[in-house]
């Protein structure tokens, strides 16, 4: 008995060292052999080679004028009413913001190669302060080299986008200020001050004196200030400041709780409770009178940048955040890291799952937070390495992002050090700069987003976030019943009661965008909340989102007969360019000028010109013309293979990959895959295509043999695609005529 009672305290830390040993004690490990070998991974882009889309690109940045949103909900110029103008870009984190003019000329140039015509400066924040300084007080020298970046994206076309808080740290006299002293018991973090922020004039006001001193000193290499310059075209003021997840500091949350009470909101028994509507009605409010007052004060200092906040939550109340922003943000990951030990710190946790098989968990857990009327946005999103199947991306992200008719994407991140930003890496799980699957599939992402190869859904349909229900529960989500709908046709939300949403629609506000139908919450007991209060009878063209919600919309004609078939795993947009089948795990896309791929091992698809068989690894698959032309008539294309690829070296605790606990020393290995990939193109036959291996840079390696085939009397050219051949190992191919 007393073993027992010695022991039972110290299980749980006996069991994290159980865990973290056996993640030491590794049983895989990633080797060359049959199955991985080594590729060339570089960052650079050879200029003219299938990666160089610096013709996307239209410098300097700012050029026509500041950035706007349209009553329609997207993106225009001041100087260019009319013409629709969209962004992709990465995201630049911590040391990576921090270059030589050498170096920021250098990895600006590549940008711009890869067709990125935005970047998002970020956590920039925990550097440029000076050391031993207040979190106002900037460096010098830092903030020259981040004037000097700035400059160099925007010379060549590239624009900006930033948030005034990630990750900074405070002075001892800033703490003490705000009511949380350095060694107190209520140590404030970064996510904590996030929460302080609405509440306190203190935490208020350092945060207004950073943003001054940044946004109106002259930048030296443009002239102008970062306020007034058009380069700059979006701020989030506090980056992922979602109060329900940030009040959680018990100083913090006293202070709410205190307001709440005191404001007559409700009484000492709803503070904090997640169920009570007034706390939950009483946080949204707080957080839009915080934005109000900083938005004002962004606008008093000259700010030409659109502003947008609430970028980190899939909740229904958000909305009532959301629509008063310039444009709607919001951030998504799949299989983003989780952390048994310490955060941050290895080992690492990943779930290695299919998207696809999770009707597209990623991005779909999106669609339904956009709102409509306003432009929408991706700051970051990322499909973390090590999964193995993570090159779903590459199809997934531009397809949907395309289809739901977006505005603008950012994958987190291209680096999160000044090394890898210039010259690539091994390690970290969201760095595409060292991810040969990752950064091919950014640079092709930006291609097929930029140029609009996706065609927009015909319809639409919204979720009327009524206030009883959305402020009924702080985490009420929008069911999958609504968001598997956004597979076919474009989804958003808009507050208030389904009839006055239907009113706003045919009135004219909502006109662009079609809207079919309002669908409302069902009350669904897997939604693991309690039941809504729901209209009998439902006006006109309403619905309940509970399973046979497909099966109505399509006898309506609300959504294409057959686009959603009876268990909901088959999906078919409304345009009829893409289809998913959750139970198979494949996605095709066909459009005019491109043709993706999501194949299981084994499987057989096929689409427009394309034919996909033997194929013997989970691949995600690329044909897309090069010359704009469509594929039908192009005369140089492009071919992507991804399967997967790790370091040599990287120590996994098992054959799942579950649990890493070292990223390994390199070089990249690239895992074996075969496909044989036939095109049925213009002149096929007339012995004049020839077909090229090419490097990371996009350069040609080596050429490859095409072969001649007849089928139903036409003649195709197939290739045999192979990641790993004793000639050399590719992701990707160019075909020219």
């Amino acid at each position: 008995m007393r073993k027992k009672r010695l022991l039972r305290p110290a299980l749980p830390l006996v069991l994290l060292a159980l865990a973290i040993a056996a993640a030491r004690a590794a049983t895989f490990t990633v080797v060359a052999g049959p199955d991985w070998a080594p590729y060339a991974h570089s960052v650079e882009i050879a200029p003219g080679g299938v990666f160089d889309y610096s013709a996307l690109l239209d410098a300097p940045a700012g050029k026509h004028g500041a950035l706007r949103a349209t009553p329609a909900g997207h993106f225009e110029f001041e100087n260019r009413p009319g013409e629709r103008v969209r962004f992709w870009g990465p995201n630049l984190t911590f040391t990576a913001n921090y270059f030589s003019k050498t170096e920021a000329d250098r990895l600006a140039e590549r940008f711009a190669r890869s067709g990125y015509n935005t970047v998002r400066l970020h956590h920039f924040d925990r550097d440029l302060v000076r050391k031993g300084g207040d979190s106002w007080e900037l460096d010098p020298r830092k903030l020259d080299q981040l004037d000097y970046l700035f400059a160099a994206m925007k010379k060549r076309g590239i624009y900006i986008n930033i948030d005034l808080f990630s990750s900074r740290t405070f002075s001892d006299a800033e703490l003490a200020s705000f009511g949380f002293p350095r060694g107190g018991k209520s140590r404030l973090t970064a996510d904590n001050y996030k929460g302080l922020v609405p509440v306190s004039k203190a935490a208020y006001e350092s945060w207004a004196l950073y943003a001054k001193n940044l946004l109106t000193h002259k930048n030296p290499h443009t002239g102008l200030t970062w306020a007034g310059d058009p380069a700059l075209i979006g701020i989030c003021p506090v980056n992922e400041d979602q109060l329900f997840n940030r009040i959680s500091n018990p100083g913090v949350l006293a202070l709410y709780k205190k307001a709440f009470v005191e404001s007559g909101a409700g009484t000492e028994k709803e503070a904090g409770l997640r169920s009570s509507a007034a706390w939950n009605r009483f946080i949204i409010e707080t957080q839009a009178a915080s934005n109000a007052r900083i938005f004002a004060f962004l606008r008093s200092l000259g700010v030409k940048a659109l502003l947008t906040g609430s970028n980190s939550e899939t909740t229904q109340s958000e909305s009532f955040l959301r629509e008063h922003y310039d444009y709607v943000d919001n951030h998504a990951y799949w299989d983003h890291p989780k952390f048994p030990g310490r955060p941050w710190q290895p080992p690492f946790e990943f779930h290695q799952k299919k998207s696809t098989a999770d009707a597209a968990s990623v991005p779909r857990k999106l669609f339904a937070t956009r709102v409509f009327g306003r432009p929408f946005t991706v700051t970051e999103f990322n499909f973390c390495r090590p999964n193995q199947y993570r090159h779903e991306g590459a199809v997934l992200m531009p397809a949907y992002a395309g289809l739901q008719d977006w505005d603008a994407l950012y994958n987190f991140q291209y680096a999160m050090s000044r090394e890898s930003a210039l010259d690539g890496g091994v390690d970290n799980y969201f760095a595409i700069a060292n991810d040969p699957v990752g950064l091919v599939a950014d640079r092709v992402g930006a291609l097929l987003f930029l140029r609009a190869d996706i065609a927009p859904a015909r319809g639409a349909l919204v979720w009327a976030a009524r206030p009883g229900e959305a402020f009924s529960d702080q985490w009420l989500r929008y069911p999958a019943a609504f968001t598997k709908l956004g597979l076919v046709t474009r989804i958003g939300s808009l507050t208030g009661q389904p009839a006055d949403v239907l009113t706003r629609a045919g009135a004219g506000d909502l006109k662009p965008h079609a809207i079919a139908a309002a669908v409302i919450g069902a009350g669904d007991s897997t939604w693991k909340t309690k039941r809504f209060e729901n209209p009998d009878p439902l006006p006109p063209k309403t619905y309940l989102a509970d399973d046979t919600l497909p099966a109505l919309l399509q006898r309506d004609g609300a959504l294409p007969a057959g686009s959603v078939n009876a268990d909901a795993t088959r999906f078919t947009s409304d345009t009829g360019e893409i289809e998913l089948r959750a139970d198979e795990g494949s996605v095709r896309v066909v459009t005019p000028r491109s043709a993706l791929f999501v194949v299981p091992a084994g499987a057989r698809l096929s689409g427009g010109l394309v034919s996909i068989e033997e194929n013997t690894a989970d691949v995600a698959i690329g044909v897309v013309s090069l010359d704009g032309l469509p594929l039908a008539g192009a005369r140089r294309i492009l071919v992507t293979h991804l399967t997967d690829a790790l370091p040599a070296g990287a120590v996994f605790a098992e054959s799942d990959r579950r649990l890493i606990s070292n990223w390994g020393q390199g070089p990249h290995l690239v895992r074996r895959g075969e496909t044989l990939l036939t095109l049925r193109l213009a002149e096929a036959g007339d012995g004049n295509w020839r077909a090229w291996a090419v490097d990371a840079t996009g350069a040609r390696a080596r050429e490859i043999p095409l072969a001649k085939t007849e089928g139903d009397g036409t003649a195709a050219l197939a290739i045999r695609l192979a990641t790993t051949t004793p000639e050399g190992t590719q992701l990707a191919y160019e075909l020219a005529r």
